[in-house]
């Protein structure tokens, strides 16, 4: 069996899910990731608004989830237990992710 490469997990292909906390509530997202097995925050980007959704007008910001789509259930499940005020977004596959960030052909 080959080794998963950095588009494959363990688990399947690699996914990315966004998700917007309370920059307060940021490190506390990173450490139940790093929990979760081939789970982790890949990028953190500070939101300059505040976030018309969030129960205040803390800071916030926009937490990159990548994940195996056999993972997903329980990253939503560790997300609801540490942040139940956070806001999670939409999945897209590790290509789109990298295409989203500027690198052209997602590679």
């Amino acid at each position: 069996m080959s080794k998963p490469n950095s588009r494959q997990g363990a688990k399947g292909p690699y996914y990315v899910l966004d998700v917007t906390v309370c920059c307060a509530d940021a490190l506390r997202v990173r450490r139940s990731m790093a929990g979760c097995p081939d789970a982790g925050v890949v990028r953190c980007e500070p939101l300059l608004h505040a976030c018309s959704t969030q129960e205040s007008d803390a800071p916030c910001v926009r937490l990159m989830i990548r994940l195996p789509i056999g993972s997903y259930a329980d990253v939503l499940h560790r997300l609801i237990e540490c942040v139940p005020s956070g806001e999670i977004g939409r999945l897209v596959s590790w290509r789109d992710h990298l295409a989203r960030c500027g690198l052209g052909h997602g590679h």
